[in-house]
């Protein structure tokens, strides 16, 4: 018995699900009935992380059905659903490998292409902390859009270089080094500090004492946005200390990759 089901319209996408039970006589009643329940899943889901749902029932399908190629179809299906486009790839090519003269083997390899992309395009927690880490380096960056140059200086208000954290249990940090201007006590010159991204976007600030005595106080907040692999927006707004004229200036700008 053959069956094919054409379910779970997502807005004006249609996402086809094809449940066969070609290999009836290799697959199990619980197998089968797992593939139902995850259709059943991708019915019902409403958002990109509703699909979890289905992924999981099609994935203990996989586990008790390996050579069923309809379960992978299924389940590469609905992980692009979900955006996880690199295992939705991986997925589909099992798919292939098992059904390799499937009719429909010309449109999902071309799906495999376009998924390949849009796993390049997305950019990972872990991808954006090596952005990050990358900033200071000017063979791979250039700094654009200065809308006011004179909230920084070399001397005082840039962040003087980003690595990653090597300290254990710190290493998803951000680890920065600002001028010896600021007001922390510095080690070689320069004053040490660490932020936690927050996926796409890092913030932290520092302390500027702008008098010989230590006061003046000016505080330094810095926001960086990944909006791409090869495009960083940076923000800062500084309040400056009232007995230095007091008041907040801002400044933006846009790291470019060369």
């Amino acid at each position: 018995m053959n069956r094919r089901q054409i379910g779970c319209l997502i807005g004006a996408m249609i996402l086809l699900v094809w449940v066969s039970v070609t290999h009836a006589g290799t697959v199990s009643e619980e197998a089968q009935r797992y593939m139902e329940q995850g259709v059943a899943a991708v019915e019902i889901a409403k958002s990109p992380a509703d699909y979890e749902d289905a992924i999981s029932k099609f994935e203990k399908a996989k586990s008790l059905a390996p050579d069923w190629p309809d379960v992978y179809y299924n389940l590469g299906l609905v992980q692009e659903k979900a955006g996880k486009y690199r295992d939705a790839a991986n997925t589909l090519k099992q798919y292939l490998r098992l059904a390799p003269k499937a009719e429909d083997a010309a449109m999902v390899k071309s799906l495999i292409t376009k998924l390949e992309y849009k796993a390049e395009q997305v950019i990972t927690d872990e991808d954006a902390l090596n952005i990050f880490a990358s900033l200071a380096d000017s063979n791979q960056w250039q700094l654009k859009g200065i809308t006011n140059a004179n909230v920084f200086s070399k001397d005082i208000g840039w962040v003087k270089s980003f690595s990653r954290s090597s300290k254990p249990g710190l290493q998803n940090h951000l680890f920065f080094e600002f001028n010896s201007g600021s007001c922390c006590p510095t080690l070689n010159g320069v004053c040490p500090g660490s932020a936690l991204p927050m996926g796409k976007a890092v913030e932290f600030q520092t302390f500027y004492c702008m008098c010989e005595d230590g006061g003046c106080l000016s505080t330094y907040n810095y926001r960086f946005d990944v909006m791409s692999r090869n495009r960083v927006k940076m923000f800062l707004r500084v309040h400056r200390a009232k007995n230095i004229g007091g008041g907040t200036s801002e400044a933006s700008y846009e790291f470019v990759r060369r």
